[in-house]
């Protein structure tokens, strides 16, 4: 065999030939070897509030997308945390001299799967469709670094991830003036919501991007509490739930409704105008005046709530403090107790609902 191949070359010249080409490719290749082409990028990143919303999972992963160019770098590449250190399932590297490359970071898959859809991450595009699922609330955290070389960034990428999605919730204050007046609540719902909308990034800023929100998709996002919660008079309390919340950022329509004009709820929910809703009882004296015993088939009933309040500004964690003093029936009229019960609710003054960071909370008050 070795003669058919090599003609009349002995055995023992055809194995020094064979490793002399073997040792001279891997001379060859070690000569050529440039360190600049052969290192690989390190993704740093970083999220606010020490890398958790203040009721959030903390992150344990995320995925990127880089471009270089018209060159895909890594699609969906997975970093992943063990405890100290962030791993990827995959290798980004750095292209040659001063060419520029972009990443762009998700803290879920960036494929059409859960929530995500029609996810077009390109070169020169980089989108994805997103929508609130009210039955099973997620957070979402996004990230990027465009047009940026090696030498810039020393080796290593830093991605500041931001929050996309709103992040609320409920305060109230028992308003009535009457004494020996309880008020406990049991569930919220805030009905016609935005759920869905395309978020895109920034070509030119890091760690930015904008939502375009879908005006035809509306849901209601409720939360029943794990344990009623009693309101104390002229003071704020948390109405605390167990898991999450998350909305797109949007500022709703608000519910209009008045004494003179009453309005219905179901021209709010056809005209997808917003409002609060409140499963409550109200015990005056030690009688149910709102409400009833436990149990009972109208152990709950509802108030309602314009709500107007502003959830533009993507990322915050928003307190929507509502103020127990009246609200309104389903019909639009203003809200009062039963007939003969022995006080009065003044007609409630419409308003925006309160807004406050999270953070100005009073330190005994529980966030949900």
């Amino acid at each position: 065999m070795l003669k058919d191949v090599f003609g009349y070359i002995n055995e023992k010249s055809v194995v020094i030939v064979l490793v002399s080409i073997m040792l001279g490719c891997t001379s060859s290749l070690d000569n050529n070897q440039d360190d600049d082409n052969y290192s690989f990028v390190e993704i740093v990143p970083t999220f606010p509030w020490s890398n958790s919303r203040a009721i959030s999972d903390v992150i344990t992963e995320f995925y990127v997308t880089s471009y270089s160019g018209r060159s895909l770098k890594g699609r969906n590449i997975h970093y992943t945390y063990d405890g100290t250190a962030w791993n990827a399932d995959r290798a980004i590297a750095w292209p040659t001299g001063s060419t520029k490359i972009s990443f762009w970071g998700l803290s879920q898959k960036m494929d059409n799967v859960d929530e995500i859809t029609n996810t077009t991450m390109t070169s020169t595009v980089q989108r994805f469709d997103y929508t609130c699922d009210p039955s099973n609330p997620r957070d979402l955290m996004y990230a990027s670094t465009v047009n940026t070389t090696q030498a810039a960034q020393g080796g290593k990428v830093a991605l500041a991830f931001n929050y996309a999605l709103a992040n609320p919730y409920f305060t109230c204050v028992q308003a009535i003036e009457t004494e020996n007046v309880t008020v406990v609540i049991n569930e919220v719902i805030v009905h016609n919501l935005k759920t869905t909308g395309t978020f895109e990034y920034s070509k030119t800023l890091n760690s930015n991007g904008t939502w375009t929100l879908n005006n035809d998709l509306y849901a209601n996002f409720s939360k029943v509490l794990p344990s009623p919660v009693t309101l104390n008079p002229d003071k704020v309390t948390a109405v605390t739930l167990t898991d999450k919340w998350f909305w797109m950022p949007q500022r709703p329509t608000k519910w209009t409704t008045t004494a003179t004009t009453p309005v219905p709820i179901t021209t709010a929910d056809a005209n997808h105008q917003c409002y609060v809703e409140l499963k409550c009882k109200i015990i005056a004296n030690g009688s149910y005046v709102w409400g009833g015993a436990a149990g009972s088939a109208n152990e709950w009933e509802s108030v309602y709530y314009p709500f107007g309040t502003n959830f533009n500004s993507k990322g915050y964690n928003r307190a929507i403090k509502l103020k127990f003093d009246g609200g309104y029936f389903d019909d639009g009229t203003p809200f009062k107790p039963r007939e003969g019960s022995e006080f009065s609710i003044a007609e409630w003054i419409q308003q925006d609902v309160l807004v406050e960071h999270w953070e100005e909370m009073e330190p005994e008050d529980l966030i949900f």
